[in-house]
């Protein structure tokens, strides 16, 4: 018999400063930041429920490059999470009961308080853009 898998999505969402959208969620013990997301509904594909939750959490509009990056969590046994490249299209109007704060961070001026599978997502993000996406085409701003 199969076992069953949770599903989280996250993006790395870049504006046109080439500043990231992070958030720090009400349920990340110590005020730590991290990249947007949340989990998926039963049926829902990945961008779908990405843009829903960044919808439902805080107003925040992207328009979805790539999925750039795949987990397993070490930690949470049956938990998988889907990591996208996003341009950020209108940063967040409010937040919500899941999300205390946002902001924009220039790259060289992140938290110190931050996940670690957050700063590793947004190394990653950084790889991607330098080797596929520029010297790249002007449909991404990143």
């Amino acid at each position: 018999m199969a076992s069953k898998m949770t599903v989280g999505v996250c993006v790395a969402a870049f504006d046109p400063e080439n500043r990231i959208l992070l958030f720090r969620h009400t349920y990340h013990p110590g005020g730590m930041w991290t990249l947007p997301g949340g989990h998926l509904h039963i049926g829902e594909s990945p961008e779908a429920g990405l843009i829903r939750e960044l919808r439902e959490e805080s107003g925040a509009e992207v328009k979805l490059i790539s999925l750039i990056d795949i987990e397993v969590s070490p930690h949470w046994p049956g938990h998988m999470t889907l990591y996208y490249l996003a341009d950020l299209l209108h940063p967040p109007k409010y937040s919500s009961a899941e999300v205390e704060a946002w902001d924009l961070f220039s790259l060289n001026e992140l938290p110190a308080r931050i996940l670690p599978e957050a700063r590793r997502v947004i190394a990653r993000a950084q790889e991607f853009i330098n080797t596929h996406h520029d010297k790249k085409s002007n449909e991404a701003k990143v």
